[in-house]
């Protein structure tokens, strides 16, 4: 088109010029025009050769332009085929959209699992995707949570597990300020803190991790810190302090990756950075993470016990104390944290089995350190004592009460004493008795009584030593045990 345009103005001009010869007496007037018009056509050519330079150079990016929009189209189409097929897939298998939303809003409202831990052993073939659980409890507490379950995993360390989804999950300029966490986001969740507490105590464990993109953005620089981030409580907690492309105020991008996997800190609350350098920053915080069932004893020690276990009526319950059972009044309305969760009443003398027995001994016995054995059983439950060798076996671990009684017949001077053995450990001892009354017979009651703290499987028997003395058998000769408490 240049060519064109100028080629017209050249012939234009040499026509002018060969009507100028022809005249040989050419007013002088004419040859300044001339001369103008020349002028003015350097001055046009100019002009018009920048203007299609530049009219050219925008055909060349309106015709880059076009590709990519063309490009872009071919995408475009390609993704709409695809949600065409998928949603005639919805179609043949989903109820329409009114009857969808009140599924969804029934579920929400009974929600009875807490987990997508407790969601996946219920039915292993769920799929991955939104769900509704109730971390706190079904019907107490606050509204049920819509999280995210990531059922179809291969790894072991992400299946089952549960995301809290929150506002800050896609990447987030900090900006240019350039004092020390100048740039500060709070992380709101999509749970309340209630929900997110009670989850993270059902859990194994529970995870999160900011990524920062950056190019001279320090987080820490001449050990001074620059960025940090607060736990649930607002303790502020500062980035490794580690040497990283960010640190280093490199001009070329880096990122740096913090992982938080404390229960006790999680979730990270809020975000603070800086851009002192005037570079480049972008944070993006991911999901609060939990998986896996927090461990809990087979028999409840506490509360907190039963409430893992799934309990949530409150009201009296039995566990298992440091040594027997007790009782305990559980509110499971409030959390495992919060002041009167747990109210204890009392401990419950709870036994295996009863175990008491009385024993008689009839016939009179003068052999020295040799356990006592008994002729009658007046009473033998739980089957411990055997009145042949004399013999009690603990059938427990526990606190037992043994008590003997009995005479001794003396015949002249002598003396006698009488032992509560444990395990062939001597543990009590009556007096030593000294009858002087020669020749005569001397009858003196024997008496010893005690509680004993006894291992399952210790033994217990009475001993004698007699000198010129006689444990006198008869009705009023009996040794008895019971257990007072047991140990569980």
């Amino acid at each position: 088109m240049g060519r064109d345009l100028s080629g017209t103005i050249r012939s234009f001009l040499i026509i002018l010029a060969l009507s100028t010869c022809c005249f040989t007496t050419a007013p002088p007037d004419l040859q300044a025009r001339v001369e103008q018009l020349e002028k003015y056509y350097v001055e046009i050519k100019e002009h018009l050769e920048a203007k299609i330079i530049d009219l050219e150079t925008k055909v060349v990016r309106l015709e880059a332009k076009v590709i990519d929009l063309e490009t872009k189209v071919v995408r475009l189409e390609a993704k709409v085929e695809k949600q065409d097929s998928l949603l005639a897939v919805l179609k043949k298998g989903h109820k329409p959209l009114k009857e969808n939303v009140d599924i969804n809003q029934h579920r929400r409202q009974n929600a009875t699992l807490r987990t997508c831990h407790e969601i996946h052993v219920a039915n292993p073939s769920y799929p991955s995707g939104m769900y509704w659980i109730d971390p706190d409890g079904q019907g107490i507490g606050d509204p049920p949570i819509h999280v995210y379950c990531e059922m179809e995993a291969e790894q072991s360390d992400v299946k089952d597990t549960t995301s809290i989804l929150h506002d800050s999950e896609s990447q987030m300029d900090i900006g240019n300020c350039t004092e020390p966490g100048c740039y500060s986001r709070p992380i709101k969740y999509y749970a309340s803190d209630r929900q997110i507490e009670a989850l993270i105590q059902l859990s194994t464990y529970c995870h999160q991790n900011i990524m920062y993109h950056c190019r001279k953005t320090p987080l820490n620089f001449d050990g001074f810190a620059y960025a940090w981030w607060n736990d649930k409580d607002g303790e502020r907690h500062e980035f490794s302090n580690r040497s990283t492309t960010c640190d280093q105020l490199a001009y070329t991008e880096g990122y740096d990756l913090q992982y938080v996997v404390d229960n006790v800190s999680l979730p990270i609350t809020r975000i603070h950075f800086s851009n002192p350098s005037k570079g480049f920053g972008q944070h993006q915080v991911s999901r609060l993470r939990c998986r896996g069932k927090a461990k809990t004893e087979a028999m409840p020690r506490s509360c907190e016990d039963l409430w893992r276990m799934g309990h949530n009526l409150n009201g009296i319950y039995s566990v298992k104390g440091a040594k027997q059972m007790e009782t305990v009044f559980c509110q499971f309305d409030k959390r495992p944290n919060e002041q009167d969760f747990q109210k204890r009443i009392g401990y419950q003398d709870i036994k295996t089995q009863p175990v008491y027995f009385s024993v008689q001994k009839l016939e009179e016995f003068s052999e020295v350190l040799t356990p006592i054995p008994f002729d009658r059983d007046l009473v033998n439950i739980g089957g411990a004592m055997d009145s042949h060798s004399g013999v009690f076996t603990a059938p427990f671990t526990g606190t037992y009460f043994f008590s003997f009684a009995g005479l001794a017949v003396f015949k002249g001077k002598g003396n006698v004493f009488a032992f509560l053995c444990s395990s062939g450990v001597e543990l009590k001892r009556i007096p030593q008795f000294n009858v002087n009354y020669s020749g005569l017979i001397y009858l003196s009651p024997i008496t010893i009584q005690s509680p004993l703290r006894l291992q399952a499987g210790d033994k217990v028997w009475i001993n004698f030593i007699f000198r010129n003395a006689v444990l006198f058998g008869g009705e009023g000769t009996i040794f008895s045990g019971w257990l007072l408490e047991e140990e569980i």
